[in-house]
């Protein structure tokens, strides 16, 4: 019967409460919502369902007009229209429903109207928990299908499920060809449909396809705890590639064993450098951000502030991170041997020259990083053969005239003024530009006092291990000096200082007796000297300091720079500003 046959007017003789009034007991016992309005909009039928929905109990809802008791209901348009409307939600509270109204006819009259209610909150979490678990399918069947490698998917009885584009490229069909196949009808020389029977993985696996021997995986696929199929990936299209990249991990295998310093020098990474300071956070922040770029670095800092430390971190930061590392310090290496430690020598290059000759540092590191430490105490010549490096990225062996092309990362780091060694005619511009492509400026530990603490428990930590002592901490006068002291020689010199009190200590605690005596003078003269200016009172430490180091060595500059922690050109510097006799 449709709407258009639909008598409007309603009689007034149909009582449909007592039409529906039978079915009352059987409604109240319904948990779905159901309410029903006569030809006028009184509510004539409210179950216990609507009252724990609406929250409107039923002696109130019973007899008034639907809009009083539900605002926004369409069952008004329903008995206007005549026409049903199914499945229509709506929100009450926190909960989501569905609801279903539809005309109520008695002799062809339109008498009234009803609705059903059904809360589908559940319902719809799980309607969104399947949508999400199918746009994860969706997901992972694309990451599959974009995948180099070739996967292959077997349910327990060995019928495909899936196959990715790699793997169906390997046996030149279409993937839909294949799923919903038995394993064996389209791989005949496998053994995928037996892993799910014996639960057992098979690495490095032949197998032989269209002519071509790749090596495979294949490995079981459990849930919770029961198998349900297995996975065949291909690790290598061709023995060949396997081949090749066995023959390649030899050689770096033999490189490290022939050259041990390539590897087992780098040993520090960003999370080495201790300290939270605003500083400190920068600087580790700029190493991942330049580590991964091929730009030559200038790591720029006074001695002991961590160099070598950061230039192990650009290197583990980098994409060469598995080729060689290697150091050279250039101050250390005499002047008349820096060319051929640099860049090696063929036989017969100079007298007592190796029989066959000798490669350098630099064709040492190809593929990887070379640290050049105290770059600033390079000769000039050395400066100007080092610049053809960094231009033209190739080398010559001394007494070879061949250029050889090497593939290499330059850090360098240094101490000194270069803008001053300039002026002085010291280091080279041209030079000094090519390697100041990118720089780091490393804080000095006075400007970082707020690390003095973890630093000093990092050391603690370390040498506890390495003496067997049970330190627990410094006396609060000695933290009172560790944090007030000017730190020349930096984290070196705070090391120093720590080792040398594990040395000295006879209990728990490191007390200010334990300490060198320059540190202790230090303490006395900051008790007695509070009223003098900072820099004054630090300057007649470090002064002391010098001296003291000075007269305990005899005079010898280098061990005396060894004890403070500094380097010795740092200390021909210091010894000039105080006009120290030497």
């Amino acid at each position: 019967m449709t709407a258009g046959n639909i008598v409007n007017m309603p009689k007034e003789s149909y009582d449909v409460r007592g039409i529906i009034a039978k079915e009352l007991p059987v409604l109240n016992s319904i948990y779905n919502g159901i309410i029903a309005v006569d030809h006028k909009g009184r509510v004539v039928v409210y179950n216990k369902g609507c009252e724990g929905i609406f929250k409107v109990p039923a002696e109130k809802a019973l007899g008034s007009y639907i809009k009083d008791v539900i605002p926004y209901t369409g069952l008004l348009k329903v008995l206007k229209t005549g026409k049903s409307h199914i499945g229509r939600k709506f929100v009450q509270g926190n909960s989501l429903y569905v609801v279903n109204r539809t005309p109520i006819i008695k002799d062809n009259v339109l008498i009234g109207a009803v609705g059903v209610t059904q809360d589908i909150t559940e319902l719809q979490t799980v309607v969104n928990e399947l949508d999400s678990a199918k746009e994860m399918k969706n997901t992972l069947e694309t990451i599959l299908d974009t995948a180099h490698d070739g996967y292959l998917v077997i349910n327990k009885d060995g019928y495909i499920m899936t196959l990715n584009g790699a793997f169906a490229e390997l046996l030149e069909i279409r993937p839909e060809d294949a799923i919903g196949k038995h394993v064996k009808e389209v791989v005949a020389e496998t053994e995928l449909h037996l892993v799910p029977h014996t639960g057992k993985a098979q690495i490095g696996e032949v197998l032989r396809l269209k002519g071509r021997e790749a090596v495979v995986m294949r490995y079981p696929v459990k849930k919770e705890g029961r198998i349900i199929g297995a996975v065949s990936k291909v690790m290598f299209k061709d023995v060949k590639q396997f081949i090749s990249s066995a023959k390649k991990i030899y050689s770096m295998q033999s490189q490290i064993i022939a050259n041990p310093e390539n590897i087992d020098g780098v040993r520090y990474t960003v999370d080495s450098l201790i300290g939270d300071s605003l500083p400190m956070r920068r600087l580790k922040s700029t190493i991942r951000r330049i580590a991964a770029g091929p730009s030559t670095i200038l790591i720029r800092g006074e001695s002991g502030t961590g160099k070598e430390l950061v230039a192990h971190a650009i290197h583990i930061n980098s994409n060469r991170s598995l080729g060689p590392f290697v150091k050279v310090n250039c101050a250390a290496v005499p002047e008349n041997l820096l060319e051929s430690e640099l860049f090696g020598y063929v036989e017969g290059a100079f007298t007592g020259a190796k029989k066959g000759g000798q490669i350098g540092k630099f064709e040492r590191a190809n593929g990887g990083t070379i640290f050049l430490d105290e770059i600033g105490d390079m000769p000039l010549v050395m400066q100007a053969k080092l610049l053809r490096v960094l231009q033209e990225k190739e080398i010559e062996r001394l007494g070879d005239s061949r250029p050889r092309r090497v593939d290499v990362r330059v850090v360098a780091a240094t101490n000194r003024p270069l803008e001053e060694l300039i002026k002085e005619n010291n280091f080279r511009e041209d030079l000094y530009y090519r390697l100041n492509v990118v720089t780091l400026n490393l804080p000095p530990l006075r400007e970082r006092i707020e690390d003095i603490r973890d630093l000093t428990q990092h050391f603690l930590a370390k040498y506890k291990f390495e003496f067997g002592l049970n330190i627990t901490g410094l006396s609060s006068e000695a933290w009172n000096i560790f944090e007030s002291y000017n730190w020349p020689g930096n984290v070196r010199e705070l090391e120093n200082v720590i080792e040398r009190a594990f040395n000295m200590v006879d209990g728990q605690i490191i007390d200010v007796v334990h300490l060198p005596p320059y540190l202790q003078k230090f303490g006395k003269t900051k008790r007695r000297s509070l009223h003098k200016n900072l820099p004054s009172l630090l300057e007649q430490v470090e002064r002391d300091a010098i001296i003291e180091a000075l007269s305990a060595t005899d005079g010898n500059k280098m061990q005396a720079a060894k004890i403070l922690g500094i380097s010795r050109a740092w200390l021909y510097k210091k010894i000039a500003q105080y006009n120290i006799k030497a």
